[in-house]
């Protein structure tokens, strides 16, 4: 599952959203028909003895979208509250398209898995439910959750998500590669400049084979790890100014448009892309979240996960989860089946199974202290978050408008022979502009 970047396509939606409310209203009377109609069920159906369909929506459609589909599949076989999940993935700009007309015009499925950053504009437009109250219908055991598995998403002294995964992103490395190219297979990069200097050791592009990925499109935030180790920023969030046009900055992407022009790294690539690469054998370095694993495993790749490496200040970590949220058009009386599967996935089978398959780091403290899960080399690393970890302008409505610009840059920069300096200038005027948008 890859966390990716999306313009203000979301925040134009809600507007339309609206409108199409309206239309829906007049034309259908709320008699909706599409496949995620939350009002396909009867009220109590449950205690009528009919089965309660859910629909759920993500965007898990990496390898790890198998393991998820085999657990939903298991889950509705062996639930006892007579409920069964009907989830539907797509790829996550599409389902950030799709969600809020449905919301408006009461066709949301009734659960969705969503990034904190991308939950804040439904938030405050007031299209998220607040789940409160999770443990008390639930009687899950709070004591069980870490503390910051539980703030994900929190506003007022509300709480809009519950934990599905918390992860970093971190930096995989193919050791066959690094043998081949007289690399120690055993040791990654400990700086940014040596992970250059190896990058162009790596590459070979007569083969498609290269060094380092760095996507431009359509991928998680690891910008954060290369700007913030360089000492750099992006925005002021005191002033709310940006700072995107530092001198830090600008030194970090004169160093990506050198990578390019040695072409130790694909130019204009997706995170979609680079993935690809990875798991195929032909990339020899990639800043990615845990969701490569199970990929990397099963095509027998040879790989290392490490923190990402040092900049000239310090070793930085881009870190964040996904959460369950739930839209506010889904009925009351369908909360409770929602609750029955999150309580499910959230139990220490299910969070040892997905730990271990796919190297997340368990948010469960049952989980945590499992001695296969300590035990295992992979997720022994990525759960080592400590100090590194920072997280892209949390809280902020405009945090996916300005990871766009930053991509952008990003392609600029490494496609052209334009200065970096005058895109980053450029950059940072349209985020000051989009600045002037964040409450």
């Amino acid at each position: 599952m890859k966390l990716k970047a999306y313009s203000e396509i979301t925040r134009r939606l809600f507007s339309i959203g609206i409108v199409l409310a309206l239309i829906f209203v007049a034309a259908c009377g709320n008699n909706a028909t599409d496949s995620g109609d939350v009002s396909s069920e009867p009220a109590g159906s449950q205690a009528s003895g009919k089965k309660m369909t859910l629909s759920f929506w993500n965007g898990f459609t990496g390898p790890d979208g198998e393991l998820l589909t085999q657990i939903v599949e298991r889950y509705n076989q062996s639930n006892t509250a007579n409920v069964e999940i009907k989830m539907d993935i797509m790829p996550w700009d599409q389902m950030y398209q799709k969600l809020p007309p449905a919301i408006a015009t009461q066709t949301a499925p009734d659960f969705v898995l969503m990034s904190p950053v991308s939950s804040v504009s439904y938030i405050r437009n007031d299209t998220l439910r607040p789940l409160n109250d999770f443990f008390e219908v639930s009687g899950a055991e709070k004591a069980d959750f870490s503390e910051s598995s539980l703030t994900l998403s929190s506003v007022d002294g509300n709480h809009y998500m519950l934990p599905m995964q918390m992860n970093g992103l971190y930096l995989y490395w193919n050791k066959d590669m690094f043998e081949a190219a007289g690399l120690d297979p055993e040791t990654p990069p400990a700086t940014l400049e040596q992970l250059g200097e190896w990058a162009v050791k790596l590459s070979n592009p007569e083969k498609n084979q290269y060094g380092v990925g760095f996507p431009a499109k359509s991928a998680p935030y690891y910008f954060t790890s290369l700007i913030e180790a360089n000492g750099g920023a992006v925005v002021d969030t005191a002033a709310k100014k940006s700072l995107f046009d530092s001198p830090e900055n600008i030194k970090t992407f004169e160093w990506l448009q050198q990578l390019a022009r040695q072409k130790a790294t694909p130019i204009g690539a997706t995170g979609g892309d680079l993935d690809k690469l990875l798991i195929s054998g032909q990339l020899g370095m990639y800043i990615s979240g845990p969701w490569m694993v199970s990929g990397l495993k099963s095509n027998n790749i040879d790989f290392g996960v490490a923190i990402p490496p040092a900049g000239t200040v310090r070793q930085a970590m881009d870190v964040g989860g996904i959460g369950f949220v739930v839209p506010s058009s889904t009925p009351d009386d369908r909360i409770a089946g929602v609750y029955d599967f999150i309580k499910y996935w959230n139990s220490t089978e299910i969070g040892k199974e997905w730990s271990i398959s796919n190297g997340f780091p368990p948010f469960l403290k049952s989980v945590a202290e499992d001695l296969d899960v300590r035990n295992d080399p992979i997720i022994s690393v990525m759960a080592n978050m400590d100090e590194s970890g920072v997280s892209f302008l949390p809280g902020y409505v405009t945090a996916e408008r300005i990871a766009s610009e930053i991509f952008l840059a990003i392609e600029s920069v490494m496609s052209g022979n334009s200065n970096p300096a005058d895109i980053l200038q450029k950059a940072s005027e349209k985020i000051d502009g989009i600045l002037k948008d964040e409450p």
